[in-house]
């Protein structure tokens, strides 16, 4: 005999959220991370704030901008496309330092530390954009943004069938320990160190392929 059994929340009224919405996955436990003690762990709201500085397109005085969509940011990599172009859109604007993850589909894992200086960047404003609220870098959120249990956090807070998104309490409310954030610079330089020797692969790579394609144009078709 199989048995099923299944979790109830008892909420007041009064903890509803705006307009009283009762759909299942808003109040579902599993879209917050436990806070065991005060001193084990840091909540996320404390080390970041997310920037929600918007260009926009119609203000922006042909100025042209490296554009990022959210595919352009898989696994903690930002994907920087080589042609500039003037903006169709709105966008949000990202620095050096940011991370950036898309609120849409989190399943898909869009997270990137942006690693580029004195470039023009500007993303999708379906991203949220993290920025240190002190000097430390924010390299090694990339690794706790897309570990297992930030994931299910994720899994269980995006709302909406068609176009499926978490909230910006979602990730505020992330719960960071305390012995992560103790090892933050050395894993920081890590991540740094990772993207860097992927930056060198693709210009190694991306200069092969101009030397392939330059002998061969010497063939007759």
């Amino acid at each position: 005999m199989v048995i099923y059994l299944s979790i109830c929340v008892i909420k007041k009224s009064t903890e509803l959220g705006l307009q009283f919405v009762l759909t299942p996955e808003r109040y579902n436990p599993k879209r917050r991370m436990s806070l065991l003690e005060e001193d084990t762990a840091i909540r996320l709201s404390e080390i970041v704030t997310l920037k929600n500085d918007v260009i926009i397109a119609k203000k922006n005085d042909g100025l042209e901008w490296h554009q990022i969509n959210t595919s352009d940011a898989m696994g903690g990599y930002l994907r920087i496309p080589a042609k500039t172009d003037v903006l169709n859109c709105n966008k949000k604007l990202i620095k050096s330092g940011d991370v950036i993850i898309s609120r849409l589909r989190p399943y898909l894992r869009q997270v990137a530390y942006v690693d580029k200086e004195n470039v023009n960047l500007c993303a999708s404003t379906e991203f949220y954009v993290l920025r240190a609220r002190n000097h430390d870098s924010l390299a090694y959120l990339v690794p706790f943004l897309l570990s297992d249990a930030v994931q299910t956090v994720f899994a269980n807070a995006v709302e909406g069938s068609q176009h499926p998104r978490f909230k910006e309490d979602d990730i505020l409310n992330l719960i960071v320990p305390t012995t992560l954030f103790k090892e933050r610079e050395a894993i920081s330089q890590r991540i740094k160190n990772a993207i860097a020797s992927y930056r060198a692969y693709e210009e190694s790579l991306s200069a092969e392929i101009f030397h392939i394609n330059d002998t061969l144009q010497k063939f007759p078709q």
